[in-house]
C-alpha cells in the first residue's frame, strides 16, 4: 500500500494492535539541529543528535509503514488544513495560540503574509529572530518564534479513542505549540464534532493505550496529571453510551517513565511487552479501575498491579520482558525505549534493533525477528510471517527519548476480534 498521495484519512482506533491503515508522523528536519548542548535540556533532551543519522534511521521507518498502511507527514496535513476559507479560519486560531505573545507578537505580519508551505516550515522550524535593531540584539534570542525538536514525537500531542480525537495539554510549554498544530490537523480531518474537550491540566497521548473500544489504560506519570484523567473520564462519559473501563496505572516519576508506553505496550490479542520491575515486580505499579457508566458516578476499584486490573477487565494478558531479565541489560534496554514498540498488525510490531535482549525475548515468544531493510530494500513481505518483530536501527533517535510508538500517530485501524 505505497502511496504517493495517500488520500484524506479518517479517525478509527479501537485498539492498538488492530491492522493499521492510515498514520502520521514527522520526519526529522532542520528543527533537530537547533538544540546545543547548552538548550538541550531546555527542550527535554537529554543530549544533541545528528539530523543525518537520526534523518537515515526515520527514513527507515517511513519506508516499511509505507509498505503497510497510509502515511501521512503532519506537515502536509497541516498545509492541507490551511485550504479554503475554514482552513484561512484554523490558520488564523493557530498564529493566535502560538504567536499571540512573546516576540513572536511583534512579527505576525510576516507570520500572516507567509504562503501556507512557508508558514508550516516555519512554524515547526522557528523563526530566527531579528538582529536589526539594538534591543533585538541584546536580548540575546536565536528564536522569535522557537522550533519544535520533539514534534517527530507525534504520539504525544494527541490521542484518537473510537471516532474521538484528544488534543492534549501538553506537561511543558516548550511543547504546546505541537498540541496546537494537531488541534488544526484533527479539526481539518475529523471535524471539531469529534472533538473531545481539552483537559484543563496535563495529559499526553504516551499515557493513554487503547486496549478496546470500551477499554483504555492510562497512565499516572510525569506528563499526565490525576486530575487530567478525572476529566477525561467526564468526556469519555459524556461522547459514549456504553459503559467504560480505566485502568488507571500510577507510575513513578522518573526520567525513564514519563509515558505509560515506555514500561507497556500491547502486541498482540493477549500478549504484551513490559518493563517488568514496573509491571510484575515486587515494587510494580499500582493500578486502579475506574468504570464509567453515563449518568452515574465512577465506581473505582484498586488492583494488585496492572496485569490483576487487565484480569479483572476479562483482558488477560502473556508478556514479553524488555531486556529480558538480567536486571542491567533490562534497565539499559527500557532507557533507550525497548519497550515503546507500535504494531501494525496482530502480532506484528516495529522496534528497535539496538535492543538485542529485547529482540531475543521476542524470538522466544514465537516471533520472527527481522531487518526493516529485508522489507525496504529487499522481496521479504511482512505477510509472509505468522508473528513478526521488523527490529529498525534506532539508536541516536532514541536519544531524543523515545521509540516507535512515541513516533506514530494512528489515526486508523481496522477492527479485530479478540
Amino acid at each position: 500500500m505505497n502511496r504517493d498521495s495517500p488520500a484524506q484519512p479518517r479517525v478509527r482506533i479501537d485498539s492498538e494492535i488492530g491492522p493499521l491503515r492510515s498514520v502520521v508522523i514527522h520526519t526529522p528536519g532542520s528543527e533537530i539541529e537547533s538544540m546545543t548542548p547548552k538548550t538541550a535540556a531546555e527542550v527535554l533532551y537529554n543530549d544533541i543528535i545528528p539530523l543525518g543519522l537520526v534523518s537515515n534511521e526515520h527514513r527507515l521507518l517511513k519506508e516499511f509503514l509505507s509498505r503497510v498502511c497510509d502515511v501521512f507527514e503532519v506537515g502536509d496535513l497541516l498545509d492541507r488544513a490551511f485550504a479554503g476559507s475554514a482552513g484561512a479560519a484554523r490558520r488564523a486560531a493557530l498564529l493566535d495560540r502560538i504567536a499571540g505573545a512573546g516576540p513572536a507578537r511583534e512579527r505576525r505580519g510576516e507570520l500572516d503574509e507567509m504562503d501556507a508551505s512557508t508558514l508550516v516550515r516555519t512554524v515547526i522550524g522557528g523563526l530566527h529572530a531579528r538582529d536589526d535593531s539594538i534591543a533585538g540584539v541584546l536580548a540575546g534570542r536565536q528564536y522569535d518564534l522557537p522550533p519544535l525538536p520533539n514534534i517527530y514525537f507525534m504520539r504525544d500531542s494527541s490521542f484518537v479513542v473510537r471516532d474521538r480525537y484528544a488534543v492534549s495539554t501538553m506537561a511543558y510549554a516548550v511543547r504546546s505549540a505541537e498540541a496546537e498544530i494537531m488541534r488544526a490537523v484533527l479539526d481539518s480531518i475529523a471535524g471539531s464534532d469529534a472533538a473531545l474537550e481539552p483537559c484543563p491540566v496535563s495529559i499526553e497521548g504516551g499515557d493513554v493505550v487503547v486496549l478496546g473500544p470500551t477499554t483504555i489504560a492510562i497512565g499516572v506519570s510525569e506528563r499526565t496529571t490525576a486530575a487530567a484523567i478525572d476529566a477525561l473520564a467526564a468526556r469519555l462519559s459524556a461522547a459514549f453510551e456504553e459503559p467504560i473501563d480505566l485502568i488507571v496505572v500510577v507510575l513513578p516519576r522518573e526520567r525513564s517513565t514519563i509515558h505509560l508506553d515506555m514500561v507497556f505496550t500491547m502486541v498482540d490479542r493477549e500478549q504484551a511487552l513490559v518493563y517488568e520491575p514496573h509491571v510484575v515486580g515486587p515494587r510494580r505499579a499500582a493500578a486502579y479501575t475506574m468504570r464509567l457508566e453515563p449518568g452515574r458516578a465512577a465506581r473505582i476499584d484498586r488492583h494488585d498491579g496492572l496485569l490483576d486490573a487487565l484480569r479483572q477487565a476479562d483482558r488477560p494478558v502473556t508478556t514479553i520482558a524488555c531486556g529480558g531479565s538480567d536486571p542491567v541489560t533490562r534497565e539499559r534496554e527500557q532507557w533507550l525505549s525497548a519497550a515503546n514498540v507500535v504494531s501494525f498488525a496482530p502480532g506484528k510490531v516495529i522496534g528497535y534493533d539496538c535492543n538485542v535482549a529485547t529482540m531475543d525475548a521476542f524470538s522466544s515468544a514465537g516471533y520472527d525477528v527481522v531487518d526493516v531493510r529485508r522489507f525496504t530494500d529487499g522481496d521479504d513481505a511482512p505477510d509472509s510471517h505468522e508473528r513478526l518483530f521488523v527490529a529498525m536501527p534506532g539508536v541516536n533517535l532514541a536519544r531524543g527519548g523515545g521509540g516507535p510508538r512515541c513516533m506514530t500517530l494512528p489515526l486508523e485501524r481496522d477492527p479485530i476480534d479478540r
